[in-house]
């Protein structure tokens, strides 16, 4: 017979506790809370210890990830407001993947106003889930101007810490307007290389086909960061035919870049990318194998999405 199952309340004592470790089952209780539940564990989260919390919220994050359909919003929420700045950054971190448009207003609020540059710079990269989600127009006006105007002010905040103008850069690049060019434009001349790498990223974000032949010039950057931005970059603004510009990284010096430009020729598709990466699973290298099989799945995927081949 299974044993009962813990209540959230010797869920929550337990945690304050802190004598056993945080690898059971019982976590599931903080999926899907109800407004009650939030109170009682808002009440019991005040006197956990941080380095707990921490452990906690690192476990939450690596479940979500692991089963879609676990639901630990409502954690993340209470402790982005902890006084702790590593755990609100950890909460934030766990965010980066929601959709939930209720935490718009304390995300642009923690990029804002957070002592925290850590935070502010994981506000920043949790706000590129719903900028992405603007440029697709899967949001509404109110929504992607309090984005935009959050990111832009980040940006040009005299003093503000590189960490965290560069993760702006990358989340405003999915919208439009001169002034977004602009502010990749000067990334992109910065002296940081952190900074140029953001930029590339950039440009792979945004809609404009202009900044293609850039791309493909950063593809030979003595740079194996931005080699490696670039690759992602071409992937995701490019079409089939900038896949021979990607072919020559796949023997790159650096195995973080072969495995970027295989990817990349999965995002691209056509017979060049799949002759090529097919060639990839014929190498004794097995990270660029693994990185070449996930990629050939996708142009499987894109050029058959039903799984029905037609055709003798």
């Amino acid at each position: 017979m299974d044993p009962p199952r813990m209540t959230l309340a010797e869920y929550i004592a337990e945690l304050v506790r802190g004598d056993e470790p945080l690898d059971h089952s019982s976590h599931l209780l903080l999926s899907g809370l109800s407004a009650e539940d939030i109170d009682q564990l808002s009440a019991g989260l005040a006197t956990v210890p941080v380095l707990r919390k921490l452990d906690l919220l690192g476990i939450l994050t690596d479940l979500a990830e692991d089963n879609v359909e676990l639901d630990f919003t409502d954690v993340f929420r209470l402790c982005m407001s902890d006084p702790d700045a590593a755990v609100r950054e950890s909460a934030v971190r766990g965010l980066w993947e929601s959709d939930d448009r209720t935490l718009i207003r304390p995300l642009t609020r923690l990029l804002s106003r957070d002592s925290s540059p850590e935070v502010r710079a994981a506000g920043a990269m949790a706000l590129r889930r719903f900028a992405e989600n603007a440029q697709e127009g899967k949001l509404i006006d109110r929504d992607e101007q309090r984005i935009r105007r959050a990111l832009m002010n980040a940006i040009a905040r005299h003093g503000e810490q590189t960490q965290v103008t560069r993760r702006a850069i990358e989340a405003a690049s999915y919208f439009e307007g001169t002034d977004i060019d602009e502010v990749i434009e000067i990334a992109l001349g910065d002296d940081n290389p952190l900074m140029r790498q953001s930029a590339i990223f950039a440009m792979g974000n945004s809609v404009h086909l202009e900044w293609l032949p850039r791309l493909i010039d950063a593809l030979r950057a003595d740079e194996p960061a931005i080699r490696y931005e670039a690759a992602g970059a071409v992937g995701r603004l490019g079409g089939s035919s900038s896949a021979p510009h990607l072919v020559p990284l796949l023997k790159d010096e650096d195995t973080l870049v072969q495995q970027a430009a295989a990817t990349a020729l999965g995002h691209l598709g056509g017979q060049v990318a799949r002759q090529e990466l097919v060639k990839c699973l014929e190498t004794d290298d097995e990270a660029l194998e693994q990185a070449a099989r996930a990629a050939l799945a996708v142009v499987d995927f894109e050029e058959d999405p039903l799984g029905v081949r037609f055709g003798g």
